[in-house]
């Protein structure tokens, strides 16, 4: 071979050899890519993607392997099932983007309040788990939630806003109460709903009565559900009075749930259950319905009515649909808006931020009353009651109660009183009972009443056969 041939056999050599280098690497690359998309799937499909933590399906493996070990070490495992309070009024009014920031800031505060060993969980939405996964009794349970509470109770700061939250918590423990993995967490689930429905803001260790009360809660959220796809409410008025004269000044919309067989089932039985289940704004927008369009029908009959009241609960008036709702139900009812007034308690305006003056003002510009009720149970802030365009207090019904024996409810009353008239409010006695109650609210003051003294709540034509009465209503 010549000196120019093997020159040239030298050089192809080389190029092939290169090109055997580079497809080499080229390779690695792609599989360390493919490794890499892999490790990231798989990262996902046991992850939450908003906050990091292990999903429901990486807890469930845990859990199970937590309970597994207990029968070598002799320890318990606890299940905690974190619900926050009221997370729904921050989306609602504050958006989505604020919503998820706190909900990464909790995710790290539990991250940082827990062990190594423990699992922390995004159950979905506002709900978060931890799993505990070695513990020596109840009470280092008890004391783990305690922290856990202390801890996000602290003031979240997000951009320009400084939040506070409280949360529910329920606990199941292993053995205790839970031999398996469905049942553990469904037990938890169960407790933190215990918690919620005992005022929220606290934690329940499971008990076995807890179950009882699940599968009564679950019978009425059934029976809701139905109801509300159905005709199993209805609407009961009681009225309210001049309380010198007896005549019928309005009345108060109250919901009744009917199941086929039963007893009519009040409010204190169902709105708490309506709550948990995502059922309170259908169920309000349909009472808000029907109570506008039998008002509408009444006045067109010439019957001196007066205002129709709507209780709204914080969930509904924090909705985004909240106010447009209103005003459709106004139109399509023919309703004029003069004749609602809306009843919202202290709690639930006390989130004293733009949204909630809007929707305030909103329902104002309609031409809609605004009533507080319960009043003097909450805040009692006289600053909110300037800032509000409020136009009626209803004294809660547990100081009129105790006009007549208990020491210090008179002062009560008579304060509410002076601060509504200084404040040029409508003032309306809830709960008024006894002829002493009522000549003590007259001689205070007080110009409207309701409660069993003038009458229970009733149906429509009961109702309507009152207003027709000559005499108006007559104390009972």
């Amino acid at each position: 071979m010549t000196e120019d041939g093997t020159a040239s056999l030298l050089l192809a050599l080389r190029d092939a050899n290169e090109a055997l280098v580079v497809a080499m690497v080229r390779a690695q690359t792609m599989a360390d890519s493919v490794e890499a998309a892999g490790a990231q799937m798989a990262h996902m499909a046991t992850h939450d993607f908003l906050t990091g933590l292990p999903n429901r399906a990486l807890l469930t493996d845990r859990l199970a392997q937590a309970m597994l070990h207990t029968q070598r070490s002799g320890k318990r495992v606890a299940l905690m099932y974190l619900d926050l309070d009221h997370f729904k009024h921050i989306n609602d009014s504050l958006g989505h983007d604020v919503g998820d920031a706190l909900l990464q800031a909790v995710a790290t505060r539990l991250r940082d309040n827990v062990r190594q060993s423990d699992t922390v969980c995004r159950q979905g939405g506002d709900e978060f788990v931890v799993l505990l996964a070695e513990v020596e009794a109840t009470r280092d349970a008890a004391q783990s939630a305690r922290k856990l509470m202390a801890a996000l109770s602290e003031p979240y700061v997000l951009g320009e806003h400084r939040l506070h939250l409280t949360l529910s918590m329920g606990i199941s423990m292993h053995p205790d109460d839970a031999p398996s993995v469905e049942t553990m967490m469904r037990n938890a689930d169960t407790a933190m709903y215990y918690a919620k429905r005992q005022g929220r803001n606290q934690f329940a260790l499971f008990t076995p009565e807890m179950n009882v009360r699940a599968k009564a809660r679950q019978s009425v959220a059934t029976a809701l559900r139905t109801a509300i796809d159905g005709d199993g409410l209805v609407l009961h008025y009681q009225p309210k009075v001049n309380i010198d004269s007896g005549a019928i000044t309005g009345a108060e919309a109250l919901v009744r749930l009917c199941r086929q067989g039963q007893p009519l089932m009040y409010p204190t039985a169902f709105i708490h259950v309506a709550e948990d289940c995502s059922l309170i704004q259908p169920l309000g927008r349909w009472v808000m319905e029907e109570a506008c369009r039998q008002m509408a029908l009444w006045l067109r009959a010439g019957l001196p009515v007066g205002q129709i009241a709507v209780n709204v609960s914080a969930v509904e008036f924090h909705g985004k649909d909240f106010l447009p709702g209103v005003r459709s139900i106004l139109l399509s009812s023919g309703l004029d808006p003069r004749h609602l007034e809306v009843e919202v308690t202290e709690s639930g305006l006390m989130q004293d931020d733009a949204p909630t003056v809007a929707v305030l003002h909103g329902l104002k510009d309609l031409g809609v009353q605004i009533a507080l009720d319960d009043f003097g149970t909450g805040y009692s802030s006289l600053s909110y009651l300037r800032r509000f365009p409020i136009d009626t207090l209803k004294i809660d019904q547990s100081f009129v109660r105790d006009i007549d024996g208990a020491s210090g409810a008179p002062v009560l009353v008579d304060a509410i009183i002076a601060m509504g008239r200084s404040l040029d409010l409508r003032l309306v006695a809830e709960g008024i009972e006894t002829r002493g109650q009522r000549a003590y609210l007259q001689a205070s003051g007080c110009t409207e009443g309701q409660g069993f003294y003038y009458g229970r709540p009733v149906d429509a034509a009961s109702f309507e056969a009152r207003l027709k009465a000559p005499f108006g209503v007559q104390p009972g």
